[in-house]
């Protein structure tokens, strides 16, 4: 079978060649390694994954890259099949003379799984009656950031994250599509898997419209907390009801 033109793009700049001997990082422990190969031959054609990384051999080379749907898909075009062996660069291991290569490929990944968590949010969205709302509307709201958002109360102080990120599973999917209110705020996970907070109530009967139900989600900025990020604060102020 000829190797298609994804794949050879793939082994050109798209994943770490790992070779005997090859030293490897273990920055959790502060040791290094050297990894051996030897067993690499009996698993020519197959690959295996753990984690986020996917370990696979081809032409009796082991290499490494990050997991993506379009990595596997691209694998199994090739007639590369799942087995069950070690993955170097899966438990934060990286190697030591490609760190910056892996790492940028690592930051490759982290925006194709982001894509992919939303696409798979909107393809559930799509098959269960869950609809956008007007871009005006989305607009006055505010959206939580990955990061999170740091606030004070008169009693504590937390991080508030968004309510489901990375992954589409049976839990993100109890949330996504569901809204919540407390004390005039409004949060609700959209379309995209994105959590976002309204002002007033208004927004609920357009959310009712597009298919969104009501569901416990712990309502942001509802009980005092004052933002600290004044970037996000000013964001949170700008907000009308």
């Amino acid at each position: 079978m000829a190797m298609t033109k994804k794949m050879e793009n793939m082994l050109k700049g798209g994943c770490i060649r790992i070779y005997d001997g090859m030293i490897v990082v273990w920055p959790q422990y502060s040791q290094e390694e050297a990894l051996h190969t030897e067993w690499v031959p009996k698993f020519n054609g197959r690959f295996a994954t753990n984690n986020s990384t996917v370990a696979f051999v081809v032409d009796n080379v082991l290499y490494a890259t990050p997991r993506t749907y379009e990595v596997l898909e691209t694998l199994k075009d090739n007639g590369i099949y799942p087995a069950s062996f070690y993955v170097p660069f899966s438990n934060q291991d990286f190697p030591k003379s490609e760190s910056y290569k892996w790492m940028s490929l690592m930051e490759k990944a982290k925006l194709a799984w982001k894509k992919e968590f939303e696409d798979d949010c909107i393809e559930y969205c799509e098959k269960n009656g869950i609809h956008a709302i007007s871009d005006e509307t989305l607009a006055n709201c505010f959206e939580m950031p990955e990061c999170g958002v740091h606030v004070k109360h008169l009693y504590y102080e937390q991080t508030l994250y968004p309510v489901i990120s990375g992954c589409l599973d049976s839990t993100a999917i109890s949330k996504i599509g569901k809204y919540c209110s407390n004390n005039g705020r409004v949060v609700f996970v959209y379309i995209n898997g994105k959590t976002y907070v309204a002002k007033g109530y208004k927004i609920i009967s357009e959310l009712e419209s597009a298919g969104f139900k009501k569901g416990g989600i712990y309502v942001p900025f509802s009980n005092g907390e004052v933002i600290t990020n004044m970037a996000m604060a000013a964001r949170w102020d700008a907000i009308s009801k």
